[in-house]
């Protein structure tokens, strides 16, 4: 999730902690912590992809946040003793690792346990920025700031929070079911398929994109939920599985291949082939394509697998996704 509401959920797990030894303290030291894992886009790699697949690694590990959080409670106290030893603990550590598991919650991907090399966990339940999980934290967090000692405003901010946490369970049980409609739809149209991710559209949780993937082809469909079609309308696309063939052995496609869990596709730009993660964006402008190889008299040269800009015309595809929400996709296309 974006930072903003990172130290939001912070500051009200923290509260949650130590709210009522000092309100305004409790608040403030939760977002301040919950922000840390986010440092780590500071460092600097030796290309786009290094950097696009070690982001949410090592700072966002549960395992290096439980080892880190006791250390990091103990320097805090020494500062700040407004706080028992234990209450450090117990608020550093859920602050910390309630950002990673928010974040395992979105699309991108984060390495909850690292350094053991599983794929990332790349959940897809809400969006990275998603105003209707962000907004009542922020009424609730100000609204303690300015008040710390109201009742009320102690009310709204616990409140605020257990709305959070519901809206999360409410993404997961729309993800849960579109899944399993999809799959079933799957078979029924007789479309062979490897995997299958549903991960929620900008800055909601009734418009879902459903990305369905095997060795040649990948297919991108929508669903809301107020879509009363049992029938999934696909638009089906080329892998183009002779560039995957020709590539496989370049470390940095298998880099990318680990990181998205296989749901990446290739194309040929001129000389240059792109690897693309087809978990974020829509066809055909991809958040996050790559170069990592040239293509010459059939001869494959690995290049620095830098970022490649798309032609991404974001008014108008949030416009199409927002009219899908109410209306099905009545084109069916392929490629």
């Amino acid at each position: 999730m974006d930072t903003v509401t990172q130290a939001l959920l912070g500051g009200a797990v923290a509260y949650t902690v130590a709210g009522k030894q000092s309100s305004r303290k409790a608040v403030a030291w939760g977002a301040i912590i919950a922000v840390l894992p986010d440092l780590d886009i500071f460092i600097a790699y030796d290309s786009d992809l290094t950097a696009f697949t070690q982001h949410r690694s090592w700072s966002h590990s549960w395992f290096i946040q439980s080892l880190l959080a006791p250390f990091l409670a103990y320097l805090l106290f020494r500062i700040d003793q407004s706080f028992s030893k234990l209450t450090w603990l117990i608020l550093v550590w859920l602050a910390l690792v309630t950002h990673s598991a928010l974040d395992a919650l979105t699309v991108y991907g984060t390495q909850l346990f690292w350094p053991l090399m599983s794929s990332p966990i790349s959940g897809g339940s809400i969006f990275i920025i998603d105003p209707f999980y962000s907004i009542p934290l922020l009424i609730g967090v100000i609204y303690i700031l300015i008040k710390p000692h109201s009742l009320f405003a102690r009310k709204t901010l616990l409140s605020s929070f257990i709305f959070s946490c519901c809206y999360l369970i409410w993404g997961l049980m729309a993800q849960q079911l579109i899944t399993a409609q999809v799959k079933n739809d799957l078979l029924v149209q007789n479309i062979h398929f490897d995997k299958v991710q549903v991960s929620a559209t900008p800055f909601n949780t009734l418009l879902w994109k459903v990305l369905v993937i095997n060795d040649q082809y990948y297919y991108q469909s929508f669903r809301s939920v107020f879509d009363k079609e049992k029938t999934f309308k696909f638009s089906r696309y080329s892998r183009h599985l002779e560039l995957i063939s020709l590539t496989e052995s370049v470390p940095e496609l298998q880099r990318l291949d680990w990181f998205t869990s296989g749901f990446f596709a290739l194309e040929k730009q001129q000389q240059k082939i792109i690897a693309k993660d087809l978990r974020m964006g829509l066809e055909p402008n991809y958040f996050f394509q790559f170069q990592i190889a040239s293509l010459a008299n059939g001869n494959i040269t690995p290049l620095i697998p830098n970022r490649i800009n798309s032609d991404r015309e974001i008014r108008k595809n949030l416009q199409k996704l927002w009219r899908l929400i109410l209306v099905s996709p009545q084109t069916n296309q392929t490629e």
